[in-house]
Parts: C-alpha cells; structure tokens; sequence
C-alpha cells in the first residue's frame, strides 16, 4: 500500500465535513452501508463510529478520555527533559486527516482549464424562448 503522506500536506477535517469510504471499512466500524458500495459520513459521526469500536468498559472512563463535555482522566507524565512526574489529566483527540491526491493549486487550474470560453460561446449562441418577447417589447419602446 502506497503512503503518500510523507510529500503532501495534510488537511484536518473538520466535524461537519463529509468523506465517503469504502463500504467494507464501514463494516469494521459495524456500520450499516446498506448494501451500497460507499459510505458518506459526517466527521463526527465517523469518529464517534471509531471511539464506540475502543474496547473500554468503563463508560465513565471512556467519556472523560474521549469527550470535551468532561474533564479527562487523572494521570501523572514523565516528560523528556523534566527530573519529576507532572500531575494532570490527559485526554484523547481523535482527529481525521485528509491526504489530496491534487493540491488546490492544480484543482484551480484544472478548473480553469475547463471552464474557459467554451461555455461562453455556448450560452451566447442558444436561443431563448424569451428572444421573440425580447425583441417585440424592444421595437414597441423605440
């Protein structure tokens, strides 16, 4: 399997952003596809998809770890370069990153490319049903 993450850019996700997948990853997440072959989903919908899959029985420890409505879990760190343990709380994130096979400057120019003046022309020689009332109510007001 190719990685290509190493020479593009990612780009984060953001909650309310779609993605479609391949319907046979949703059924590891015990996702209903219902027998269509993708699967479209809201970030958050996926994530929470993915949180339900860890295996943590304590709901209450899952909560605390996974959602900012809580204040996370009670831990203490042993940091690179600190001498001491740190008290605090940890919590997980779970952000979903996306890898473009294009980068946006070549979606612009494609863009581009394909919307030059051929559509122009196009519309500039199809005939309205409006032409003829064009016409009459110009030589009515001449």
């Amino acid at each position: 399997m190719a990685d290509n993450s190493g020479n593009q850019e990612f780009i984060v996700l953001n909650w309310d952003e779609v993605v479609e997948i391949d319907a046979n990853v949703g059924t590891y997440l015990a996702l209903n596809s219902n027998n269509f072959k993708y699967l479209h989903m809201i970030i958050s919908n996926l994530q929470s998809a993915i949180i339900s899959r860890v295996d943590i029985r304590d709901e209450k420890i899952k909560n605390q770890l996974f959602y900012d409505d809580y204040d996370g879990v009670e831990c203490e760190v042993l940091r690179l370069g600190v001498q001491s343990w740190q008290k605090g709380k940890i919590k997980v994130e779970l952000t979903v990153k996306f890898y473009p096979d294009e980068s946006e400057e070549e979606i612009e120019e494609n863009e581009a490319e394909n919307s030059g003046d051929n559509n122009s022309e196009e519309l500039e020689n199809e005939v309205s049903p409006l032409d003829d009332l064009r016409q009459k109510f110009n030589q009515e007001n001449k």
